[in-house]
């Protein structure tokens, strides 16, 4: 047997705040996820690889001041690249953070 319960808005001012601060909480909540997905997503540069390029010679024009091994690492993980073997007019994706 279900009981149903009816409630009573005795103070409107209490239940309009109410409503206010479950709506303010929701918003947070979601603006945070919103906030988390986005610091995932890198951006990145398209490179065609040349002629005697390599992911070192690659990677040491893209690392600011990152150890080069770090960014291989990084360019070979966004790529599916499992050995350093790239080729003339390939295209890989390098990410910029």
């Amino acid at each position: 047997m279900i009981i149903l319960k009816r409630y009573k808005v005795t103070d409107i001012n209490k239940f309009k705040r109410f409503i206010f601060l479950t709506t303010l909480l929701i918003g947070f909540i979601f603006t945070s996820f919103i906030n988390a997905y986005s610091k995932d997503i890198s951006q990145f540069d398209y490179i065609t690889i040349q002629e005697g390029d390599t992911l070192w010679s690659i990677a040491a024009n893209y690392s600011s001041n990152k150890d080069i091994r770090e960014v291989i690492y990084h360019i070979s993980k966004v790529n599916n690249i499992h050995n350093s073997h790239i080729y003339p007019g390939d295209i890989i994706k390098v990410p910029l953070n």
